[in-house]
């Protein structure tokens, strides 16, 4: 899944964190890494000695990862969008609650960004799950897969299986049918997809359940993931139009509100799509 992993670091990053990312993501497949760090015009460390890159590329080899360190310039997220694109990656793994620069908090500007503008699968590192100190940690990881039962959400299904831990747990949030036995249909049919889905899901986690609700999407997903405890939730993001939210109203309350990291798997091409 992560065979190749784009970390963007920042000044101020501490050797111990970036060595506990490095066995989360050995344990997710990685064996090589692409450190890379953006010098964003007008930043105060701007051309600052760039000689603590070399600690953290240190602290991920410890991790047994192959390491490459690169900078870019510019704005941050396109940087870092650009970047994995070059260098081939399979995904970008970021933590959340870090400062970027004295002014930009990444989550506030730079993650949100990303997520829109990545072509390959963004791993948001938040409160859950926590980073190990010893082992990799996935043995009781529990996955909150969110699905709309169509190919958007669909393509995903490889990596949930590639996360594997002890519980699966399907969502597929829906509005109520117009009458009586139009629902009665439409959920017996929902519950036979989630079923099919849960079938394929079952040889890679301890327990595989699934759940329909009725209403807000992006609330019920968010309600969900607290009751769950989820440590990752992971979403399909859909092809916008030009001009458009490119990551979606729904996607975005799931990323900016979940305590639970984030996976977001974008459609191939999904920055070129009209």
């Amino acid at each position: 899944m992560f065979e190749k992993t784009l970390i963007p670091v920042a000044y101020g990053e501490r050797p111990e964190e970036v060595r506990k990312a490095g066995k989360i993501l050995k344990s997710l497949g990685a064996s090589s890494v692409c450190l890379y760090h953006v010098n964003e015009p007008g930043s105060f460390f701007r051309g600052a000695d760039l000689s603590w890159l070399t600690l953290l590329s240190e602290a991920l080899e410890e991790a047994e990862l192959t390491v490459e360190v690169k900078t870019g310039e510019g704005h941050i997220a396109s940087a870092i969008a650009e970047t994995a694109l070059l260098e081939g990656v399979d995904g970008i793994y970021m933590k959340a609650k870090r400062r970027w620069h004295i002014e930009t908090m990444l989550l506030g500007s730079v993650s949100r960004d990303l997520l829109r503008l990545a072509d390959v699968p963004v791993f948001v590192h938040k409160v859950r799950p926590r980073l190990p100190d010893d082992g990799d940690g996935r043995e009781d990881l529990t996955v909150l897969y969110a699905t709309d039962l169509d190919e958007t959400s669909a393509r995903p299904l490889p990596y949930v299986m590639e996360f594997q831990g002890a519980w699966c747990h399907l969502l597929h949030v829906r509005g109520r049918m117009a009458d009586p036995l139009a629902e009665r249909v439409r959920r017996e049919a929902v519950e036979r997809e989630l079923g099919t889905v849960a079938e394929e899901l079952r040889p890679y986690f301890g327990r595989v359940t699934i759940e329909q609700r009725i209403g807000d999407p992006a609330g019920q997903v968010l309600y969900v993931s607290d009751q769950i405890e989820a440590d990752v939730v992971v979403l399909g993001r859909k092809s916008a139009a030009f001009l458009s939210a490119p990551m979606g109203y729904t996607a975005e309350r799931i990323v900016t509100g979940s305590r639970a990291s984030i996976f977001l798997v974008p459609q191939p091409g999904s920055r070129n799509a009209s």
